[in-house]
């Protein structure tokens, strides 16, 4: 119960919750629909997430002014790479957030003659480099923690073998041992694929994007109710 209480206290754990709950909805229609079950059922889980997804585009109304700023801040960095993928990626999230405003003045009949699709493409590619961005730095943070890892001694002979069939599993132990790059990863890879879709660059189901999406949504929360799981600097 304090855990639902801290995430509603936040804007960012209602927006995660709502998100989560609205890509469970798509699974969940979209699982019914292809079994023909209850088309009234499935008529409102369809409402209810397109509901949800209005809830969270009036959440973040005026957020993307507050990214580009963390944009600016990120330019301290003392790391490159961290540096280069935090400030693209946060300046890329700014435009898409920027998108999504006007998607939702347009959804709200706020503005007339805004052309939803292609605002909605347009926050798909900034959606898509923002993400891109992230499993990059997700990489280079995999890489330096192996870096510090010490390797075992082995033969000549067994050298090049054992380094075959250890390195993947040295890799994802690693990744599972320090969870802010585990969750950050888990989150980012899942994320990759709904701006894919929304691109026309896969043909995934409603149902598939629907897992994907509630499955970075869990990541998501996570940091939120154990902050130690957060990556840093982000």
């Amino acid at each position: 119960m304090d855990t639902l209480i801290r995430l509603n206290n936040s804007t960012a754990g209602r927006d995660k919750t709502a998100r989560l709950i609205q890509y469970l909805c798509k699974a969940l229609w979209d699982t019914l629909d292809a079994n023909d079950i209850n088309s009234h059922l499935i008529d409102q889980l369809r409402t209810f997430e397109l509901s949800l997804s209005t809830f969270r585009k009036t959440l973040r109304l005026g957020k993307c002014i507050d990214t580009f700023y963390a944009s600016l801040t990120s330019l301290h960095y003392a790391d490159a790479v961290v540096r280069m993928t935090v400030t693209l990626s946060k300046l890329a999230s700014s435009m898409f957030l920027f998108c999504d405003h006007m998607i939702w003045f347009a959804r709200t009949g706020f503005v007339k003659g805004v052309n939803v699709e292609k605002w909605n493409k347009l926050a798909n590619k900034y959606w898509l480099f923002s993400v891109v961005m992230n499993l990059v730095r997700d990489f280079y943070e995999i890489q330096r923690l192996l870096a510090t890892q010490t390797p075992k001694k082995a033969t000549v002979d067994q050298g090049c073998l054992q380094e075959v069939i250890s390195l993947p599993l040295q890799t994802v132990k690693c990744i599972c041992g320090h969870k802010p790059v585990l969750w950050d990863t888990v989150k980012n890879a899942c994320d990759l694929f709904l701006p894919l879709n929304g691109l026309g660059f896969t043909k995934l189901s409603p149902r598939t994007i629907g897992v994907l999406g509630f499955i970075s949504s869990l990541a998501g929360l996570i940091p939120l109710v154990e902050p130690s799981a957060k990556l840093s600097p982000a």
